[in-house]
Protein backbone atom coordinates (compact mmCIF):
# COMPACT_ATOMS: atom_id res chain seq x y z
CA UNK A 1 0.00 0.00 0.00
CA UNK A 2 2.75 2.38 1.00
CA UNK A 3 4.49 1.59 -2.44
CA UNK A 4 1.20 2.13 -4.08
CA UNK A 5 0.61 5.71 -2.34
CA UNK A 6 3.90 7.22 -2.82
CA UNK A 7 3.81 6.23 -6.50
CA UNK A 8 0.55 7.62 -6.94
CA UNK A 9 2.17 11.01 -5.46
CA UNK A 10 5.28 10.08 -8.15
CA UNK A 11 2.79 10.23 -10.69
CA UNK A 12 0.86 13.43 -9.88
CA UNK A 13 3.58 15.91 -9.59
CA UNK A 14 6.13 14.14 -12.07
CA UNK A 15 8.46 13.81 -10.10
CA UNK A 16 10.72 11.09 -7.91
CA UNK A 17 12.54 11.34 -4.80
CA UNK A 18 14.81 8.39 -5.97
CA UNK A 19 13.95 6.47 -2.68
CA UNK A 20 11.62 3.72 -1.65
CA UNK A 21 9.84 5.64 1.41
CA UNK A 22 9.62 1.79 2.70
CA UNK A 23 13.26 1.53 3.17
CA UNK A 24 13.24 4.48 5.81
CA UNK A 25 10.44 3.67 7.34
CA UNK A 26 9.87 2.84 10.87
CA UNK A 27 6.89 1.79 12.92
CA UNK A 28 7.97 0.74 16.22
CA UNK A 29 7.26 3.77 18.63
CA UNK A 30 9.43 2.21 21.44
CA UNK A 31 12.57 2.02 19.12
CA UNK A 32 11.61 5.42 17.80
CA UNK A 33 11.64 7.11 21.28
CA UNK A 34 15.14 5.47 22.10
CA UNK A 35 16.52 6.20 18.46
CA UNK A 36 15.23 10.05 18.73
CA UNK A 37 14.76 10.72 22.26
CA UNK A 38 11.75 11.93 21.75
CA UNK A 39 12.83 14.31 19.75
CA UNK A 40 9.64 16.04 17.78
CA UNK A 41 8.16 12.85 17.81
CA UNK A 42 4.45 13.48 17.38
CA UNK A 43 1.50 12.58 19.21
CA UNK A 44 -0.10 11.35 15.94
CA UNK A 45 1.91 8.64 15.00
CA UNK A 46 3.13 10.07 12.07
CA UNK A 47 6.34 12.46 12.15
CA UNK A 48 9.57 12.97 9.49
CA UNK A 49 12.56 12.59 11.22
CA UNK A 50 15.15 14.81 10.32
CA UNK A 51 19.05 15.05 11.30
CA UNK A 52 21.91 16.55 9.16
CA UNK A 53 24.91 14.92 9.04
CA UNK A 54 28.54 15.74 7.86
CA UNK A 55 27.82 13.75 4.81
CA UNK A 56 23.81 14.74 3.95
CA UNK A 57 20.92 14.58 5.72
CA UNK A 58 19.64 11.70 8.12
CA UNK A 59 16.01 10.85 7.09
CA UNK A 60 13.64 8.33 8.86
CA UNK A 61 9.33 7.92 8.67
CA UNK A 62 7.84 7.07 11.57
CA UNK A 63 4.30 5.86 10.98
CA UNK A 64 2.54 4.02 13.81
CA UNK A 65 2.31 0.13 13.51
CA UNK A 66 -1.46 0.31 14.33
CA UNK A 67 -2.34 2.83 11.73
CA UNK A 68 -0.59 0.40 8.99
CA UNK A 69 -2.38 -2.36 10.40
CA UNK A 70 -6.19 -0.70 9.91
CA UNK A 71 -5.33 0.62 6.65
CA UNK A 72 -3.97 -2.29 5.14
CA UNK A 73 -6.89 -4.53 6.34
CA UNK A 74 -9.19 -2.67 4.86
CA UNK A 75 -6.84 -1.70 1.62
CA UNK A 76 -8.76 2.54 0.90
CA UNK A 77 -7.07 2.37 -2.12
CA UNK A 78 -9.78 -0.16 -3.46
CA UNK A 79 -12.93 1.36 -1.59
CA UNK A 80 -11.96 4.67 0.30
CA UNK A 81 -14.26 4.82 3.35
CA UNK A 82 -14.82 8.12 5.51
CA UNK A 83 -13.91 6.28 8.67
CA UNK A 84 -10.58 5.49 6.86
CA UNK A 85 -9.97 9.24 5.84
CA UNK A 86 -7.66 9.80 9.38
CA UNK A 87 -5.26 7.37 8.91
CA UNK A 88 -4.89 7.57 5.61
CA UNK A 89 -4.45 11.05 5.32
CA UNK A 90 -1.69 10.84 8.51
CA UNK A 91 -0.36 8.47 6.15
CA UNK A 92 -0.44 10.52 3.20
CA UNK A 93 1.12 13.47 4.96
CA UNK A 94 4.10 11.29 6.29
CA UNK A 95 5.11 10.37 2.11
CA UNK A 96 4.47 14.11 1.09
CA UNK A 97 6.88 15.39 3.80
CA UNK A 98 9.26 12.36 2.71
CA UNK A 99 8.86 12.60 -0.92
CA UNK A 100 9.01 16.58 -0.44
CA UNK A 101 12.35 16.78 2.13
CA UNK A 102 14.13 14.35 -0.59
CA UNK A 103 13.23 16.13 -3.70
CA UNK A 104 14.52 19.21 -2.71
CA UNK A 105 17.61 18.09 -1.25
CA UNK A 106 18.32 16.27 -4.29
CA UNK A 107 17.95 19.85 -5.85
CA UNK A 108 19.86 21.08 -2.98
CA UNK A 109 17.27 23.71 -2.22
CA UNK A 110 15.94 24.36 1.46
CA UNK A 111 12.20 23.88 2.63
CA UNK A 112 10.52 26.00 5.36
CA UNK A 113 8.44 24.03 8.04
CA UNK A 114 5.50 26.06 6.56
CA UNK A 115 6.02 25.13 3.09
CA UNK A 116 6.22 21.07 3.90
CA UNK A 117 3.42 21.68 5.58
CA UNK A 118 0.97 23.42 2.77
CA UNK A 119 2.43 21.01 0.43
CA UNK A 120 1.26 18.22 2.89
CA UNK A 121 -1.90 19.44 3.56
CA UNK A 122 -2.56 20.09 -0.27
CA UNK A 123 -1.26 16.21 -0.76
CA UNK A 124 -4.42 15.12 1.40
CA UNK A 125 -6.82 16.65 -0.86
CA UNK A 126 -5.80 16.01 -3.94
CA UNK A 127 -4.77 12.28 -3.38
CA UNK A 128 -8.25 11.35 -1.24
CA UNK A 129 -10.35 13.40 -4.08
CA UNK A 130 -8.20 11.54 -6.91
CA UNK A 131 -9.23 8.36 -4.94
CA UNK A 132 -12.69 9.07 -4.41
CA UNK A 133 -13.38 10.31 -8.06
CA UNK A 134 -11.82 6.82 -9.47
CA UNK A 135 -14.13 4.82 -6.80
CA UNK A 136 -17.21 7.24 -7.96
CA UNK A 137 -18.41 8.08 -4.53
CA UNK A 138 -19.90 11.40 -5.08
CA UNK A 139 -20.99 12.24 -1.50
CA UNK A 140 -17.19 11.64 -0.24
CA UNK A 141 -16.24 14.24 -3.15
CA UNK A 142 -18.69 16.93 -2.18
CA UNK A 143 -17.70 16.29 1.41
CA UNK A 144 -14.18 15.97 1.24
CA UNK A 145 -13.31 19.73 1.28
CA UNK A 146 -14.78 20.49 4.42
CA UNK A 147 -13.97 17.13 5.92
CA UNK A 148 -10.30 18.11 5.70
CA UNK A 149 -10.66 21.65 6.08
CA UNK A 150 -13.25 22.94 8.36
CA UNK A 151 -13.82 19.83 10.49
CA UNK A 152 -10.35 19.52 11.80
CA UNK A 153 -8.89 20.77 15.48
CA UNK A 154 -5.52 21.43 16.86
CA UNK A 155 -3.26 19.22 19.31
CA UNK A 156 -3.14 20.62 22.81
CA UNK A 157 0.61 20.12 23.03
CA UNK A 158 1.16 22.58 20.25
CA UNK A 159 3.25 25.89 21.06
CA UNK A 160 2.36 28.75 19.55
CA UNK A 161 4.56 28.69 16.67
CA UNK A 162 3.72 25.82 15.83
CA UNK A 163 -0.16 26.32 15.99
CA UNK A 164 0.43 29.16 14.01
CA UNK A 165 1.92 27.41 11.45
CA UNK A 166 -0.38 24.43 11.49
CA UNK A 167 -3.37 27.10 10.76
CA UNK A 168 -1.43 28.96 8.42
CA UNK A 169 -1.13 25.87 6.40
CA UNK A 170 -4.47 24.66 6.90
CA UNK A 171 -5.98 28.02 5.32
CA UNK A 172 -3.49 28.42 2.48
CA UNK A 173 -4.35 24.93 1.54
CA UNK A 174 -8.41 25.43 2.31
CA UNK A 175 -8.09 28.47 -0.16
CA UNK A 176 -6.07 26.84 -2.74
CA UNK A 177 -8.24 23.25 -2.78
CA UNK A 178 -11.33 25.14 -3.00
CA UNK A 179 -10.80 26.18 -6.38
CA UNK A 180 -9.15 22.89 -7.47
CA UNK A 181 -11.82 20.94 -6.31
CA UNK A 182 -13.92 22.00 -9.43
CA UNK A 183 -11.08 21.58 -11.67
CA UNK A 184 -10.00 18.46 -10.76
CA UNK A 185 -13.22 17.09 -11.62
CA UNK A 186 -13.99 19.16 -14.41
CA UNK A 187 -10.72 19.29 -16.24
CA UNK A 188 -8.30 17.04 -14.78
CA UNK A 189 -5.20 17.56 -16.83
CA UNK A 190 -5.21 21.14 -16.51
CA UNK A 191 -5.32 21.16 -12.57
CA UNK A 192 -2.60 18.73 -13.06
CA UNK A 193 -0.44 21.23 -14.78
CA UNK A 194 -1.27 23.72 -12.21
CA UNK A 195 -0.51 21.00 -9.27
CA UNK A 196 2.91 20.14 -11.08
CA UNK A 197 3.60 23.72 -11.62
CA UNK A 198 2.65 24.85 -8.41
CA UNK A 199 4.59 22.05 -6.43
CA UNK A 200 8.24 23.88 -8.02
CA UNK A 201 7.55 27.38 -6.73
CA UNK A 202 8.66 29.06 -4.17
CA UNK A 203 6.88 29.73 -0.47
CA UNK A 204 5.88 32.92 -1.29
CA UNK A 205 5.44 32.38 -4.70
CA UNK A 206 2.68 29.64 -3.48
CA UNK A 207 1.32 32.17 -1.40
CA UNK A 208 0.69 34.29 -4.04
CA UNK A 209 -0.68 31.94 -6.54
CA UNK A 210 -2.81 30.96 -3.87
CA UNK A 211 -4.07 35.02 -3.33
CA UNK A 212 -4.40 35.10 -7.29
CA UNK A 213 -7.06 32.07 -7.41
CA UNK A 214 -8.69 32.68 -4.02
CA UNK A 215 -9.61 36.04 -6.01
CA UNK A 216 -9.85 35.18 -9.11
CA UNK A 217 -12.79 31.86 -8.16
CA UNK A 218 -14.42 34.32 -5.85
Amino acid sequence: MLARLQQRLNETYQTDPGYDVREFLLTDKNIASVLFSHEGLASTGETLLLREEDDGLSVTLYLEQEILKRLESTNPLDELRAEQLNDLCKVIEGLSHFNYVVWKASQDRTVSLLELELQAEIDKFVSTMQLATEQEDPELQNGLHQRLFDSISFRDDLDQEQAERYRAANEYAARFCRGLRQRLQNNGEHALTELRQFYRLQLPEKISHIHSNAWADG
